[in-house]
């Protein structure tokens, strides 16, 4: 069974806070190296999350996707679809986001 130490790319949606961010975080940490793509609704999380990044000083890669899962369907699949073009190595992909009725 393939494991997150397998996936070169992986997409962690819902990873600006909680345990989202803590996993996407600690992807990144691993030593494989692997591109993380961070997405989330939040876009001063997701630069924070950047800036971390940077600081770390690894060679892993850290990308952003501003990205509500609250979005009608077909909007959601043009935005996935958007983000599958760009990185075609994407190999896993961790759904955390939440939902919640405001």
């Amino acid at each position: 069974m393939p494991s997150v130490l397998d996936s070169r790319c992986i997409l962690v949606i819902g990873a600006t806070s909680g345990i989202g961010r803590s996993l996407a975080k600690s992807i990144y940490l691993l030593p494989t190296k692997s591109t993380v793509i961070v997405a989330g609704r939040r876009q001063d999380r997701l630069d924070e999350l950047v800036t971390w990044s940077k600081q770390q000083g690894g060679d892993s890669t850290l990308e952003t996707l501003q990205l509500d899962v609250s979005v009608d369907a077909q909007t959601l699949v043009d935005i996935i679809d958007k983000c599958l073009q760009k990185y075609p190595e994407v190999r896993g992909t961790i759904f955390m986001a939440s939902f919640a009725d405001v």
